[in-house]
Parts: C-alpha cells; sequence; structure tokens
C-alpha cells in the first residue's frame, strides 16, 4: 500500500514586498529658528492609508543628511492596492511638522509560492 504525504507551505509571495524610503531631515522649524537633526528630532511618522484604516509606522531619526529607511510593505500598509502614504517629523517635545508630500505605495497580491518540501511515503 502506498500513502502520498503532501506537506504544503503557502507563503503569498509578492514581488518587491519592501520599499526603501529616502528623505531630507529639517534643519529649520515652522519659525526659521535652526533645528539640529541629530540632536532634535524624535522618531519620523510614517502615515500610510486615509482614515481609520492609516497606519502609522515610527521610523528612528539619525540625523545624517540623507535619511534612507527600510520598510516591508505587510507592516506598514494597511490593504492591497495604490496607498497614499506621508511623513511628519516630531521634535523631543512631541511637535509636529506639517506632513510631507504624498507618495504612493503600490502593493498587489501574488500568486502563491510553490509547493515545498512534498514527501512521498511508500509502506
Amino acid at each position: 500500500m502506498k500513502i502520498l504525504i503532501a506537506s504544503i507551505l503557502l507563503l503569498f509571495s509578492v514581488a518587491a514586498l519592501a520599499e526603501t524610503l529616502v528623505w531630507q531631515p529639517p534643519t529649520s522649524r515652522v519659525d526659521g529658528t535652526p533645528l539640529d537633526p541629530a540632536t532634535e528630532l524624535a522618531p519620523y511618522e510614517l502615515v500610510c492609508g486615509q482614515g481609520d484604516n492609516a497606519v502609522t509606522t515610527n521610523i528612528p531619526a539619525t540625523g545624517e543628511a540623507e535619511q534612507r529607511y527600510q520598510v516591508a510593505k505587510h507592516e506598514i500598509l494597511p490593504n492591497y492596492g495604490k496607498i497614499p502614504c506621508y511623513m511628519v517629523a516630531v521634535d523631543l517635545d512631541g511637535l509636529k511638522s506639517e506632513p510631507s508630500d504624498t507618495v504612493t505605495i503600490p502593493w498587489a497580491k501574488g500568486a502563491p509560492s510553490a509547493v515545498t518540501e512534498l514527501i512521498i511515503l511508500t509502506e
């Protein structure tokens, strides 16, 4: 008698599961006074989606002249589609900047990955 056992691991595979964000930190406040991004900024807030479905992600401020941060789409986007996102700078006192320009991050549902660990047992 032959027994066929298939162990199936299905993971949803999506092209480009991550995005790299690149931005210039602010160097002044709204009133024109200087701001040192290395010592005066708390984590940035990345907001993706709209209304009750929006997801806010805190991104550490490094103080570098050009900041880069890689984000996983499944962690920052509320659902599939073309999702609008913007960033807000927050200082150590909790004061927030106006939102940045909005960018759109696309995320399409992909086909499942291939079946893995197929085992054939015979008796």
